[in-house]
């Protein structure tokens, strides 16, 4: 097929589900460009896709987590005459950490990758997508948006930001032709969890942990068909129910449980 002149934006892109949907792109002819800290992983993601699927590849390293990390990125892409049509904010992290013993640089890392960026980055090419009335963007969620619990105070409520920024998003630019959705993936086979391999293991045959590859392709393909929101995995919709519906009584005497400390 041949490749189409405007690119794809990856943020965490060199590795992991982030990889998984530049390749998604790539298959779509789309070139990509990934944005992500991590050097060697983008010079070897790039390399890889621009073989494999024989479009356009670059990279830009730089840490996503700076207050002026969307303006870096959008600049580049402006210097470089790179028209994005495909947004997707997919760099995070992640960490259990009662907040008062999270460092403070940690609790500002997730918080700038997580919304401040994200946010900013809609911002800069949701508007240049308004302006041409062509665009896609996908925000990168979690079935934890749906889990306000003990030691992902930071986390889980940054990823609830995304679902609902997304949401307005989507309706602020529907009638510009822009589609916006967020994808809500459960746990996914990646090192995000830091689990050892007998773990994943185990839990991909559960059905409870999925591929990057699944996820990458659902959510594509639903940003594509100009959904909302897609949950990949029925057991994830299985999980939200039940969250809703857990006893803030039993929440508590499970983090008492983990903890064992007299002041929880």
């Amino acid at each position: 097929m041949e490749q189409k002149q405007s690119w794809a934006l990856v943020t965490g892109g060199s590795s992991g589900i982030g990889y998984e949907y530049a390749c998604q792109l790539a298959l779509r002819s789309y070139p990509v460009f990934i944005v992500s800290n991590q050097e060697p992983e983008c010079i070897q993601a790039a390399n890889h896709i621009n073989r494999q699927y024989g479009v356009a590849a670059r990279y830009l390293v730089t840490d996503l987590s700076l207050s002026n990390a969307a303006e870096e990125v959008y600049n580049f892409c402006r210097q470089n005459n790179m028209e994005i049509e495909v947004l997707v904010n997919n760099a995070g992290m992640f960490f259990w950490s009662l907040l008062h013993e999270a460092s403070p640089e940690k609790i500002l890392t997730i918080t700038q990758l997580h919304v401040t960026t994200p946010t900013m980055l809609c911002r800069l090419f949701g508007n240049e997508m308004r302006k041409k009335q062509k665009g896609y963007i996908l925000n990168v969620a979690s079935i934890a948006a749906w889990m306000s619990f003990p030691t992902l105070a930071t986390y889980a409520n940054s990823k609830m930001y995304i679902k609902n920024f997304t949401l307005s998003l989507h309706y602020e630019l529907k009638d510009y032709n822009v589609k916006v959705c967020y994808i809500a993936p459960g746990a996914v086979d990646t090192s995000l969890y830091q689990l050892s391999p007998k773990m994943r293991n185990i839990l991909r045959k559960l059905h409870i942990m999925l591929s990057p590859q699944e996820v990458a392709r659902k959510g594509i393909n639903a940003l594509m068909k100009g959904k909302k929101r897609v949950i990949p995995g029925c057991i994830n919709y299985l999980f939200i129910g039940l969250v809703k519906i857990c006893p803030l009584g039993l929440i508590n005497i499970a983090k008492r449980l983990i903890y064992k400390k007299n002041d929880l």
